[in-house]
C-alpha cells in the first residue's frame, strides 16, 4: 500500500474488522461494494500536487467515507481509524492519539459524522481540518 489499496489490501481490512467484532462477540458483516467504492475514489487526489496536502485529503477520504457509508456492520469507526493511521505510516505521516482526551476528541467527531446527511460537505472537511492540524511528518 502507498497512496492506494490494493484488493489483497481490502480483504486484510475486512478481515481485521472480522476479528474485531467477534472478539467483542457482535457479528460481521461487509458490503464489499461499498468498501471498494471508498477506495476507488481515492485516485480522485492525484491531481493535488503537495504530497504532503495529497496523503491529508486521501487519509480524511478514507476516514471519513468508512465511517459515514458503514461498509461494515460493526466497528466501522475503529476500522476507519486503524486503517487511516496505517495509510499516513505508509506514507510517512504519524497521527498519534497519546491521551484519553485525544482519543475522545477523535471519536466524538466520527460519531457526528455518522449522523450527517448525504451531501453534506463537512462529512470530510470536518475531518480534513482535524487531521490537518493533528498529523506530524516522521
Amino acid at each position: 500500500m502507498s497512496e492506494s489499496f490494493s484488493n489483497d489490501e481490502i480483504e486484510e481490512i475486512i478481515l481485521d474488522n472480522k476479528d474485531l467484532v467477534e472478539e467483542r462477540e457482535e457479528p460481521f458483516g461487509v458490503d464489499r461494494e461499498k468498501l471498494k467504492s471508498v477506495f476507488s475514489r481515492l485516485d480522485s487526489f492525484n491531481n493535488v500536487e503537495n504530497k504532503r496536502d495529497r496523503i491529508v485529503r486521501k487519509a480524511s477520504h478514507i476516514l471519513a467515507e468508512i465511517t459515514w457509508n458503514q461498509p461494515f456492520r460493526d466497528g466501522n469507526k475503529e476500522i476507519a481509524l486503524s486503517v487511516t493511521k496505517l495509510f499516513l505510516r505508509k506514507n510517512g505521516l504519524d497521527f498519534s492519539l497519546a491521551s484519553h482526551d485525544e482519543k475522545r476528541e477523535i471519536f466524538d467527531l466520527l460519531i457526528r459524522t455518522v449522523f450527517k446527511f448525504e451531501g453534506d460537505p463537512s462529512i470530510v472537511s470536518e475531518l480534513e481540518d482535524y487531521l490537518s492540524r493533528k498529523i506530524m511528518d516522521y
